[in-house]
């Protein structure tokens, strides 16, 4: 009788700790579910092969929708491969005709976005989504950066050279203004050379440049009307001071946030004043393009830019300005970028080089 009342408990007991396992382990797994709210995404794009992605809107731009996904990354849909977005995300959309829509969820059927109180919208007219107070024309976007080269050598043949170099734009939706300029010096320091034994320094580079650029753009801002003016010097080239100033037609072939190119033609006159030789003076065609593209997020910019000026009455007199460089960034809005250039300069005095390349690597600021 004992053994059958011990043997009652002991199932009892086994089957209350059974039991409460059973209801731990559904608790614990229950908890360890992620909340939908956190992993699921905010947005279903059925395309109009069938073909369905899911993700949230990061951007639309250009004609095409970026979405951010779990598996594929960032992706860009064109609109037009569309046959149904819907999103819970709250969004605002800047139209081609600078409207402004402030919506608490996007919904696209059959290429146009669907609107409560007003006509649906055609996704032809989207220009971008959640713009900044300068691209629904409030104000102006500051960008720009100053970078040095600096270099102290010391040895049998000491050397000092300073590299300078600024860029700032402040762009809006009706123009832009550009604004670069340059810097360099470069000594060469002869140790027991100079009078009394003393040292002797020779300066081998002492060159600067200012461009100034104002675009305005048309009623399709990809294109663009500017004018040219810049200011330059070269003691080793035999130039105390050119400038050259004149109005050209410009274009942005690419407009995308991470391919953008513009291409710009027009004329210049142009006029130099030498040291020593005599003074010349022309008009040519002005052919600018400025170029960058980006890597990894972001994380690395390539840049180009190129300007030439086509001395159209003696072509070996033209002059051609080419840098390509590669920038990174470090910490605080500081940046680094590594630069080589080319400039070829027809139009310099008889007996100077005329072609100047140069290897630099910068460090500056990025604002």
């Amino acid at each position: 009788m004992l053994k059958y009342r011990c043997s009652q408990r002991i199932h009892r007991i086994l089957a209350v700790g059974l039991f409460m396992s059973l209801s731990s382990g559904w608790a614990l797994a229950d908890s360890d579910l992620p909340e939908a709210s956190e992993d699921a995404p905010t947005a279903r794009i059925e395309l109009n092969d069938g073909s369905v992605i899911y993700g949230d809107i990061a951007d639309i731009h250009d004609g095409g929708v970026l979405v951010s996904t779990a598996l594929m990354g960032d992706v860009t849909i064109a609109l037009t491969s569309i046959a149904r977005l819907d999103s819970d995300q709250a969004i605002e959309l800047l139209t081609t005709e600078q409207d402004t829509f402030a919506l608490s969820a996007l919904k696209v059927v059959d290429g146009e976005v669907v609107l409560e109180d007003e006509d649906n919208l055609a996704v032809d007219q989207l220009d971008l989504a959640n713009p900044e107070a300068w691209e629904v024309g409030k104000g102006y976007r500051i960008t720009g950066r100053v970078t040095s080269a600096v270099e102290f050598s010391r040895g049998n043949t000491d050397t000092d050279q300073v590299n300078l170099d600024l860029e700032t734009k402040l762009e809006s939706r009706r123009d832009r203004i550009t604004v670069r300029a340059d810097y360099e010096e470069t000594s060469t320091i002869f140790r027991g050379k100079g009078p009394d034994g003393g040292n002797l320094s020779e300066p081998t580079a002492d060159n600067w440049y200012i461009i100034s650029k104002y675009d305005y753009f048309l009623s399709d801002p990809r294109n663009y009307l500017g004018m040219n003016l810049g200011f330059n010097a070269d003691r080793f080239a035999d130039v105390e001071r050119r400038f050259y100033v004149g109005p050209y037609f410009g274009r942005k072939i690419l407009t995308r946030e991470t391919l953008k190119l513009d291409a710009e033609l027009g004329i210049s006159y142009v006029d130099t004043d030498f040291l020593l030789s005599e003074d010349d003076s022309y008009t040519g065609v002005n052919l600018n393009l400025t170029g960058e593209t980006f890597f990894f997020d972001g994380k690395l910019r390539l840049y180009f830019r190129q300007v030439n000026l086509v001395n159209l009455s003696s072509f070996e007199q033209s002059i051609y300005r080419t840098t390509i460089g590669l920038r990174f960034p470090l910490l605080f809005g500081l940046e680094a970028a590594a630069e080589a250039s080319a400039d070829y300069d027809g139009g310099a005095a008889e007996g100077k080089e005329k072609l100047d390349e140069a290897l630099k690597f910068r460090i500056g600021y990025t604002w």
